[in-house]
């Protein structure tokens, strides 16, 4: 048989160009052993075949360009819902923990409210404003000649930590004092119990102090803001703690 004449890439080869096949089975050579049907560029290697649109573009394909691309926009859609599902739960769980620490604010506030006597009981109100009076009049107030007399008292009116805290104010005093000869005078202009429960109280003060100077006529006068923390000990009222509001009390 004379061999099959090869088509150019480019054209399908006409039947009228195709050999002419035997009539005997037996002497027809296997087309799929056939080198020419091997190397045929129409078979395997035509570049029409490799690089055909249809082909490509075939539901079928093996070779579709949707195979290996990136997530199209619905999988990109889930990922934002997702992130979205996940920022709500955040916010929902924040929205409830503010508004727990809210209503336990407000009930702490409330149970404060319901305990402070300190506009109910107005007897007892005066008594501690009356005690706390004399207490921050007779231990603010001192004479260079005899500073140990105050520090004496302050003894007897404070407790706790208090006494510590005066010991150090009153150690410049003893200081000081002597060197300028000084006569200071406190006098307590307002007064305030701001909360009152059982033997416990926290008052506000409110103070003028008048210095002078002996020998030399000098006076000056200074004013004075503070809070004290006073307790009942055998029916009076005692100053526990003393707050300058600088951090120190």
């Amino acid at each position: 048989m004379p061999p099959a004449r090869r088509s150019t890439p480019a054209a399908v080869p006409a039947e009228s160009d195709l050999p002419v096949v035997p009539a005997d089975d037996e002497d027809t050579p296997d087309l799929e052993g056939s080198p020419d049907a091997e190397a045929s560029p129409d078979a395997a290697g035509s570049p029409d075949a490799e690089a055909s649109p249809d082909a490509a573009a075939s539901p079928h394909g093996a070779a579709s360009p949707d195979a290996g691309a990136s997530p199209g926009p619905k999988a990109g859609s889930r990922q934002r819902a997702a992130v979205v599902t996940v920022l709500g739960a955040a916010t929902i769980a924040l929205g409830g923990l503010g508004i727990w620490a809210i209503v336990t604010a407000h009930g702490l506030r409330a149970a404060a409210a319901d305990a402070n006597v300190a506009l109910v009981d107005r007897t007892t109100t005066r008594t501690v404003n009356r005690d706390i009076t004399r207490t921050v009049e007779t231990i603010f107030s001192y004479n260079y000649a005899d500073t140990s007399r105050t520090r004496a008292s302050a003894q007897r009116l404070l407790t706790g930590a208090a006494i510590r805290q005066y010991d150090q104010l009153f150690a410049l005093v003893e200081q000081q004092a002597p060197k300028q000869k000084l006569v200071v005078t406190t006098k307590v202009t307002s007064i305030g119990v701001e909360l009152l429960t059982g033997g416990r109280a926290r008052v506000l003060v409110f103070a003028n102090q008048q210095d002078m100077r002996a020998g030399t006529g000098q006076t000056s006068y200074g004013g004075a803001m503070f809070a004290v923390t006073a307790v009942n000990l055998h029916g009076r009222w005692k100053i526990a703690n003393i707050d300058t509001f600088t951090g120190g009390g």
